[in-house]
């Protein structure tokens, strides 16, 4: 029988460079669409699907995420408190003390139908990358598999072999594969946990993937994916 996953991490540290001004003034999980902050909408959904304990890594304006606290009771944060030079392996890192199971990690500057973490959570494998279609929204992550397990993880199209999909920056990860992500980040710090960390660990660990084809969602890493995620909002909230 497969474990029930209550916990999630939630990775906010970044510093929003290419959002210019936006970038500056407020972390990007707190860009808002329609009513509320990005991280709102995932903290809803999250919680909407059985997650009970999140945890949010903070660094660029913390303060924000530590005022959301007073709102959602489910939320735990930690500091990275190096996260001008160092890469989402350290982040994730941060998180130690809190991971004693499987949980769901994802990125503060998701939008995303929530299917994707049904999706996710009901997926088969203990570890697992959500994949989207192509979506031609820039700055894209493509995943390489053979059969159903991942073997090259890039954004350079030309160094994949076999791309089955987009990774959309959710995953399914076991506790045994953070001890493995973990000790990456322990041997250098400047590390990411997609196209570093996990590309180096899937060589002689099975990581697996599910795509979701037509999925809707969108990450925000600049102006130009913010206006795209706007259109991709306004689907979501109409289903």
């Amino acid at each position: 029988m497969s474990q029930v996953i209550t916990k999630a991490v939630i990775l906010a540290a970044g510093m929003g460079l290419r959002m210019k001004e936006m970038g500056e003034d407020i972390p990007k999980g707190f860009i808002r669409l329609g009513e509320r902050p990005i991280i709102e909408h995932s903290l809803r959904t999250l919680i909407a699907c059985g997650i009970r304990e999140i945890m949010i890594v903070t660094g660029h304006k913390a303060e924000y995420y530590e005022n959301l606290k007073e709102t959602y009771p489910e939320i735990r944060t930690v500091e990275n408190i190096k996260f001008a030079m160092t890469g989402t392996v350290c982040s994730l890192g941060c998180a130690r003390d809190f991971v004693d199971s499987d949980f769901i990690l994802l990125e503060s500057d998701l939008i995303y139908d929530s299917t994707a973490i049904t999706g996710i959570l009901n997926a088969p494998h203990g570890d697992c990358l959500l994949l989207s279609g192509t979506t031609n929204a820039g700055d894209e992550v493509y995943v390489e598999a053979t059969e159903n397990r991942v073997t090259g993880i890039s954004k350079n199209l030309d160094l994949i072999k076999n791309s089955v999909g987009e990774y959309v920056g959710i995953a399914k990860i076991s506790k045994q594969l953070y001890g493995r992500l973990i000790q990456s980040a322990d041997s250098d710090p400047k590390l990411s946990y997609d196209m570093d960390s996990l590309v180096q660990i899937t060589s002689e660990y099975p990581v697996y993937f599910l795509r979701m084809e037509g999925l809707d969602w969108a990450e925000i890493d600049d102006l130009a994916q913010l206006s795209r995620a706007q259109k991709v909002w306004e689907r979501i909230k109409a289903t």
